[in-house]
């Protein structure tokens, strides 16, 4: 077994998509490398024709709790709350194993049905996702030049692909249909084919589109210490609304949440 890495990150990635077409985003995350340990949330709240309303804080506060199929997370210094019940159960892949480090990953819900509250807010209620990853080796050292990530649910909240396509020295894709791996599949930035599926994303808008430099201009104790390659890290992430045909069977209509992060 490796002994603990110097560089440690984990991550969580929540999402929801109401019925009103509303949609949120939240992260919690923490890092731990050359000295610096910090814990970083943020949630930010889409509306068509109206700017996001986004909410950052350095403040110390515990990861998600997950308890049975139900996810939990409260974020006192955001005003925002989160309760994320799974209807299927967790994905897990350990997507990079070598002498740098490793990087796993893990569905906790594919597709749930999720609550957010932030003060100020009528609550916003629909499907959703949530995720964890742990990076224990630096994100420039990554063997990706681009990756494109994503997920789609159903109306209902019963059905789930998600998608993971990384570009570069060590080209891999994972796309996972209703949880199980489908091998031989394809990511192009207009849908998903895994065999006998297929996933037409249609007109995409723009949640939000940025560079890493941005959000490390916020926290100083990072921008002192990552390279200047890694602020230069560009990602754009959209909502999508997306079909899904799987073999003979009628097509299902449903929404996507994905992105294109551009390393270097």
């Amino acid at each position: 077994m490796r002994s603990r890495p110097p560089f440690a990150l984990t991550k969580w990635y929540f999402d929801c998509v109401a019925a009103d077409g509303r949609a949120v985003i939240g992260y919690w995350a923490s890092l731990a490398w050359r000295g610096v340990a910090l814990t970083w949330q943020n949630v930010s709240l889409y509306e068509a024709g109206r700017p996001p309303v986004v909410r950052s804080s350095l403040t110390s506060e515990p990861p998600p709790r997950v308890d049975g199929n139900r996810i939990i997370w409260n974020s006192p210094s955001l005003a925002c709350s989160a309760r994320i019940e799974a209807r299927q159960v967790p994905i897990e892949e350990r997507l990079l194993d070598c002498d740098a480090g490793v990087v796993d990953w893990r569905a906790e819900a594919p597709v749930a049905a999720v609550s957010f509250e932030l003060d100020g807010v009528s609550p916003v209620l629909g499907a959703g996702y949530a995720e964890r990853i742990f990076i224990g080796m630096p994100v420039w050292r990554l063997p990706i030049r681009e990756l494109r990530w994503g997920r789609w649910l159903d109306e209902a909240a019963t059905r789930s692909v998600v998608w993971i396509d990384w570009r570069g020295d060590l080209p891999r894709t994972w796309v996972f249909v209703d949880g199980l791996s489908v091998p031989a599949a394809v990511v192009t930035d207009d849908g998903i084919r895994a065999g006998g599926m297929t996933i037409a994303l249609g007109e995409r808008r723009t949640l939000h589109a940025r560079r890493f430099a941005e959000t490390a201009a916020a926290i100083p104790p990072l921008r002192a210490v990552v390279p200047k390659s890694i602020l230069a890290l560009r990602e754009t992430k959209w909502f999508s609304a997306g079909t899904l045909q799987d073999g003979n069977a009628a097509a299902q209509a449903g929404s996507a949440i994905h992105e294109l992060a551009v390393l270097r």
